[in-house]
């Protein structure tokens, strides 16, 4: 048996949004966690001896496993040059399956997919199930660098579900049967008109249940033709019927009130019936639009008889050109600064369809594509505006990628990303310091914008920018539209810099909108899960600023953004301008100035202002640590302590633990 080190051991046990070992308080440390136990705590050493490496252990409170392992990669290599990962990854698992709990990882893991991404870095992804049954929301994904080392770990696993029995008594039909009458007897909708999407056996393990895991079937039901359109998800317990869980998937701007400007735009259409359809091949992926003719329905193509004349006559005249040109513009984006084919990655189609209901005072991504309102009294027909079909697209984009569940921390987080890359695709056509950072000003008819992610207090629905105004709420699926102020005001700061309205931390500077872009877009496609919390969140950006070869005032600046809105706790290191050329702060390109401003440019516009509508220091030292944080922070309206409260111990395994205060 292996020699076991010394470690020092950090424990965060702050009743808020701990991901630092700091003491901002001074206060007394908290008594030990008991979830973190001897046995995970021998195979931590071991992980460590193993790969010839120190890691950082991140506890997932609820769950008590490692939400996140990450290490700075000065190790052996584990895997294989042309190895295969999710081999590499179960040996790896199976020799420390102690420190996650499990039994047997080769049974408890299946395959979700494995890929090369274009640094060269390795990603396997797997499903936690339970006798061949996946376990809903749990996941795991190792990471692996260019020369094969074992990088970061990130999950969401539940121990113990080895005895759920997964018989179920009611058959798949008949619980749908509960659903489609649970379905209509809350909303006005033909029971024939719903269609079922998807319907699967899964474990239930929520951390409400954890306590209880309860073997249930999951439903994913379209009722698009109610007054109110959804997409439920629907958890039934397949023993006694019982509704779980449900939600609303139909992913959706929610704001104050788009019309068609009148702005000329070009764009590309095709021929066909003898006339002109309203479908773009030029690019590589097809971009289709379509009318619903203020119905709730899909629709069909948007034609004309002459190519200068679309979509005139109608409610809503021109939100159909809004709507193609838009779209457009979102593929080019992802094709050009992302190397992303089209939402899917694959070259699928990107469908547009307008006139969707009558007076429809939103915008939605339905899985399929995007639904847009004519709006209101509150709103113009919402294809208008370029950020906000960004934010709309970029909800494929996560579906396709992390899978974000639509509910509380992670359907914030979900908003947040397309919040945040419907300003980046928006800066990237019509660059502006002021407007970029608010969504939908275009579209409401009247007052401020949708949100505004400068200052998310300042909109009329008012959402949080810390962490200690974080909502607790049944409504809104677990406050998405709300909670997600705290991320968009993270991303403002990391890219810009600036000041958080609510603990006054001022970021000194930004990354820059290249860096930051790049950094979210690679945060999102490589480490989130479908369950990442706000907590893992700051993990994942940590660490895909390594990927992205952030200098380390850089990564310093992005952890500053996290520490200034409350998702991480600790000071602030000290920060040098990126573009300032200070010996011994790489990074001092001229690229990106972190205003928004082109080279050369001095407002931020680019070269002529106007928009063509046609068209690494080496880390310090560090020791062994192990860090126990909160799931996230799910902390009231009064919030967390901004210091957290810290106990420091030292472990000598098997032998003694003393304890001291944190100097």
């Amino acid at each position: 048996m292996k020699k076991l080190a010394f470690l020092a051991l950090s424990i965060v046990a702050a009743a808020g949004c701990s991901t630092s070992s700091d003491s901002q308080d001074g206060s007394k440390p908290s008594p030990i966690p008991t979830d973190v136990t001897q046995a995970q705590l021998h195979a931590f050493a071991e992980l460590e001896a193993s790969t010839q490496q120190a890691w950082t252990w991140k506890q997932h409170e609820e769950l008590a496993t490692p939400m996140h392992l990450s290490t700075a990669r000065t190790g052996k290599p584990v895997l294989a040059k042309g190895g295969d990962a999710v081999k590499a990854t179960l040996s790896v698992l199976a020799e420390h399956k102690a420190l996650f709990k499990m039994r047997d990882p080769g049974l408890e893991l299946a395959v979700a997919r494995s890929e090369v991404d274009e640094l060269g870095m390795t990603h396997a992804r797997f499903q936690q199930v339970v006798h061949g049954v996946p376990v809903a929301g749990a996941e795991l994904m190792a990471h692996y660098d260019q020369a094969g080392r074992l990088t970061s770990i990130d999950a969401n696993y539940v121990a113990d579900l080895h005895g759920v029995d997964v018989n179920p008594v009611f058959a798949v039909s008949d619980a749908l049967t509960m659903v489609k009458a649970d379905i209509v007897s809350r909303s006005a909708v033909n029971e024939a008109s719903l269609e079922t999407e998807e319907q699967k056996l899964v474990v239930y393990a929520s951390n409400e249940n954890l306590a209880a895991p309860k073997l249930a079937y999951q439903y994913k039901v379209r009722a698009m033709t109610a007054e109110e359109p959804a997409i439920w998800v629907i958890t039934v317990d397949a023993k006694t019927g019982e509704i779980l869980h449900r939600y609303n998937n139909l992913q959706t701007i929610q704001g104050q009130g788009n019309g068609v400007l009148g702005d000329m735009k070009q764009f590309e259409v095709s021929t066909g019936n003898g006339g002109f359809v309203m479908t773009d091949a030029a690019n590589g992926a097809q971009v289709r639009t379509l009318t619903a003719a203020q119905q709730q329905v899909r629709g069909t193509a948007v034609t004309s008889d002459t190519q200068n004349s679309w979509d005139t006559g109608v409610p809503g005249a021109g939100a159909a050109v809004d709507a193609h040109f838009n779209a457009a513009a979102v593929y080019k984006y992802y094709k050009e600064k992302h190397g992303r084919n089209s939402i899917d990655g694959n070259g699928g189609a990107l469908i547009s369809t307008v006139h969707f209901g009558r007076a429809y005072d939103n915008a939605a991504w339905d899985s399929t594509g995007m639904l847009y309102g004519d709006g209101g009294q509150m709103f113009r027909a919402l294809s208008v505006s370029l950020d906000v079909v960004g934010h709309e697209f970029t909800h494929g984009v996560i579906e396709k990628t992390s899978n974000l569940v639509y509910e509380n921390q992670p359907g914030a987080l979900n908003e947040a990303v397309a919040d945040i890359f419907g300003a980046f695709i928006e800066h990237e056509f019509k660059p502006d310091p002021v407007n970029n950072w608010k969504l939908g000003e275009a579209v409401v008819k009247s007052g401020g914008p949708l949100r505004d992610m400068k200052n998310p207090s300042g909109v009329s629905q008012a959402q949080p920018a810390h962490m200690n105004r974080f909502v607790n709420t049944q409504q809104d699926n677990g406050g998405v539209h709300i909670n997600s102020g705290i991320i968009n005001n993270a991303a403002f700061l990391m890219t810009v810099g600036g000041v958080n309205p609510v603990s006054k931390v001022e970021v000194k500077y930004g990354i820059g909108w290249e860096k930051s872009e790049k950094l979210w877009y690679r945060a999102n496609a490589k480490y989130f899960l479908q369950s990442t919390n706000f907590g893992q969140a700051a993990q994942g950006l940590l660490q895909a600023a390594k990927d992205v070869g952030l200098t380390e005032n850089e990564t310093n600046i992005v952890d500053c953004a996290l520490k200034a809105t409350g998702i991480a706790q600790g000071t602030c290191a000290g920060l040098v301008d990126p573009q300032s050329g200070t010996p011994g702060m790489p990074g001092s390109d001229d690229s990106d100035d972190g205003t928004g401003a082109s080279p050369g440019s001095e407002d931020g516009t680019g070269d002529d202002g106007e928009v063509d509508e046609e068209t690494t220091a080496k880390p310090k030292k560090r020791r062994r640590m192990v860090t126990q944080t909160t799931s996230g922070c799910n902390a009231a309206g009064g919030g967390a302590d901004l210091g957290g409260t810290v106990a420091m111990i030292a472990v000598a395994l098997g032998l003694s633990v003393t304890r001291r205060k944190k100097r």
